[in-house]
């Protein structure tokens, strides 16, 4: 049997703040919404394809072409999808070291290798030195997440465009948390031939649920991978839920400003402990890292709140909640501190 490297799923559990998801569920007016339209959704057919609403409703919010856009399964689909047209035995991606680990599932599942350039523990790294490595080995295709997830790293658009242009392979730019940052590259993806933006409405939308993602790409570029996407990879449920989210993008801006500002908040009031040392983010949620990690876990456990731990390593990471949480997180971290 192929060996495939496994991703370890997030625990249900207690007071969430290990998997990212936003902290509070769809709001009731939106969820009486989706409620009236369930009725006329015909859960007996197969969703039609190719979901041309969809496409039609997410390009209007972030500003590109519908046919710029691809949707499937959650962005892991997306990345998966691209991976697998891409790679294969013998070939390699080359992404950054600490970031998504799906990458290592997809390549492994395609027998597709990985080179991983291991990053400044805040997230930064060399963009030439990067550039000039991934090119002496020869990769087939580079990916990375921006911003960064663990880290809460972020390269400018500026940057990114230097990682795309230096490359001659496809490039993928994995934006998951690109609405709590700002700086997309989506609007370039008609200008350089190898570039390919993957996002999702699991982060900011709260729709971790529906499994709803994108992929966007070129005009041509989509119209040939439409060809060869499996088919009905969404749901009718999943399709109309998403899009009723999406005429509501202004509400979930708010919400979006709203967990920034938290965490600009939380990150000024914790940035100078001693016991545990955490890097500035452009996401929702905050990394850390602490000598005496399992005790900081435990005092977490004992209230009740998961956080995510990175195994074997003295890094964990903490997702942006809701006030009362984010209040409980910092009584925590600061008791810690003062033990």
């Amino acid at each position: 049997m192929k060996q495939i490297q496994s991703y370890e799923a997030h625990k249900q559990e207690g007071i969430l703040l290990n998997a990212n998801e936003l902290s509070v569920n769809l709001n009731q007016d939106i969820v009486k919404e989706i409620q009236e339209r369930i009725p006329a959704i015909l859960f007996n057919r197969y969703p039609e394809e190719p979901v041309t609403k969809l496409y039609e409703a997410y390009a209007e919010v972030i500003g590109c072409q519908a046919s710029q856009v691809l949707a499937g399964n959650g962005s892991d689909q997306m990345l998966g999808y691209l991976i697998g047209t891409f790679l294969g035995q013998g070939k390699k991606a080359y992404t950054i070291a600490p970031d998504f680990g799906m990458y290592d599932y997809y390549c492994s599942s395609y027998d597709a290798g990985i080179e991983k350039y291991a990053t400044e523990e805040d997230g930064s790294f060399d963009i030439e030195d990067f550039i000039k490595v991934g090119k002496e080995k020869g990769v087939n295709l580079v990916l990375f997440s921006n911003p960064n997830n663990p880290t809460g790293h972020a390269l400018s658009k500026a940057e990114v465009l230097k990682i795309v242009t230096g490359f001659d392979c496809p490039v993928i730019v994995d934006e998951a948390y690109m609405e709590f940052y700002g700086e997309s590259v989506f609007d370039e993806v008609e200008n350089y031939e190898n570039l390919y933006v993957t996002r999702t409405l699991s982060k900011a939308y709260g729709l971790a649920g529906i499994r709803c993602g994108f992929l966007i790409s070129s005009q041509e570029r989509i119209a040939k991978l439409k060809a060869n996407f499996i088919p009905y990879a969404l749901s009718r449920l999943t399709q109309e839920v998403a899009i009723i989210a999406l005429s509501h993008a202004k509400e979930f801006d708010e919400s979006t400003s709203f967990t920034c500002a938290q965490r600009d908040e939380m990150y000024e009031i914790i940035k100078d402990f001693k016991k545990m040392t955490f890097y500035p983010s452009k996401a929702n949620f905050i990394c850390g890292k602490c000598a005496n990690k399992e005790a900081l876990l435990a005092a977490f456990e004992k209230e009740n709140i998961v956080i995510r731990n990175y195994a074997g390593k003295d890094t964990f990471r903490i997702t942006i909640g809701s006030k009362e949480e984010n209040k409980k997180v910092l009584e925590i971290l600061t008791a810690f501190e003062g033990e």
